[in-house]
């Protein structure tokens, strides 16, 4: 597994830096940290920016040492967007925080973070708090779409399962169901509910297939609702460390609103998210 870990020196990427290695798989896992200069914006200030991308650098390096990481360091110079997206080609997960130095404004993403969540290739990990000293607690919402798929392939690949706790989540859109004139389901609604909770929990079986073979203790539940919130909740609710999101690039409607999804929480979520882009 390649990581490409990139660091601007704000706190936010400090934070990145610590939730990827005490979240990503140790096994085969080879981690460089990339910090983008800005280009001089006149003479004189070459030795300057040299001596801040050393120094940002220096202490990425020395934050992910004590993590008991190994990395090697890249410098690279001009749009940090632009470049970690050119670089981000060349790895299996690209980690950045999620607001950059000199974001201040409380939640959200930074214009770095929005744009590599939106249109990088691969994975990109969001990284936020790092989680505490104990078992991982990983939360996967699936709703039988390619993206869950991939991303329950992702999990397998980039996690120690053996150690995590893994929620598996579906969530049962309702919104859509006829009602009467005070908002109660018409009659004949209720089957209906009764299909589509059959249909959640077959495909939380068949998840729960995947992920058996690599961890006994799998979760799964169901909530009922808009599927961003219901997400953002569960995450909040269940002190979760990490969730993971199929994304997709499709720009159809029906693909923009479930690519819609993984961004409303990579945005709000209070945790560290790890968005699985899938090309179509």
């Amino acid at each position: 597994m390649r990581v490409l870990l990139t660091t601007d020196g704000s706190n936010e990427s400090k934070d990145a830096l610590r939730a990827a290695s005490r979240l990503l798989a140790p096994q085969d896992r080879e981690m460089e940290v990339l910090y983008v200069a800005p280009a001089p914006a006149r003479a004189g200030l070459q030795d300057r920016l040299a001596r801040q991308t050393k120094q940002t650098l220096q202490e990425a390096r020395r934050i992910l040492n004590e993590e008991g990481c190994t990395v090697s360091t890249l410098c690279r110079t001009g749009s940090p967007a632009r470049v970690i997206l050119h670089e981000s080609k060349n790895y299996d997960v690209t980690v950045l925080g999620a607001k950059g130095r000199g974001e201040h404004s409380a939640g959200g993403l930074g214009p770095v973070a929005s744009r590599l969540a939106e249109h990088a290739n691969g994975c990109v990990l969001i990284g936020r708090a790092p989680p505490p000293d104990r078992q991982p607690r990983i939360l996967v919402p699936v709703d039988g779409s390619d993206g869950s798929q991939q991303a329950l392939d992702m999990l397998a690949s980039f996690f120690d399962l053996e150690s995590a706790d893994i929620t598996l989540l579906h969530v049962l859109e309702t919104l859509w169901l006829p009602e009467d004139e005070n908002g109660e389901p018409r009659e004949g609604a209720d089957p209906v509910q009764l299909q589509l909770r059959l249909e959640a929990d077959a495909l939380l079986a068949e998840a729960r297939s995947k992920i058996l073979p690599h961890h006994a203790g799998v979760t799964t539940f169901v909530r009922e609702g808009i599927p961003a919130n219901e997400i953002l909740q569960a995450a909040d609710e269940g002190d979760y460390d990490l969730v993971v999101l199929g994304a997709t690039e499709a720009s159809d409607m029906k693909h923009q609103v479930l690519g819609s999804v993984s961004i409303k929480v990579a945005w709000n979520a209070p945790c560290s998210v790890l968005l699985v882009r899938v090309p179509e």
